[in-house]
């Protein structure tokens, strides 16, 4: 799996501990289907069996496997100030 990683995002992983963890948010609801989405959290995962540890210029990235599978993932910086947050992309 290729990371395409700007350098903003990577001084932000750097400044919350360089690591960051790339997961499926699902959501579930009673009266509407759930929602499966990628986000991307700093800090390291709880149990790390479930997930692939990639190293990128000294960060340490955890992508859960089941995402692994792809080509390509994108990290990018959004937000401002203190509210600022990574947005994952899989291709």
């Amino acid at each position: 799996m290729y990371v395409e990683i700007d350098n903003e995002s990577k001084k932000w992983i750097k400044a919350k501990g360089n690591q960051l963890t790339v997961k499926i948010l699902e959501t579930k609801t009673c009266c509407a289907p759930g929602v499966q989405e990628v986000v991307a959290v700093p800090g390291k995962p709880k149990t790390t069996d479930q997930f692939t540890e990639l190293n990128v210029e000294n960060l340490s990235i955890y992508v859960q496997k089941i995402l692994c599978n792809k080509e390509k993932l994108t990290l990018k910086l959004s937000g401002i100030s203190f509210l600022k947050t990574i947005a994952a992309k899989l291709q």
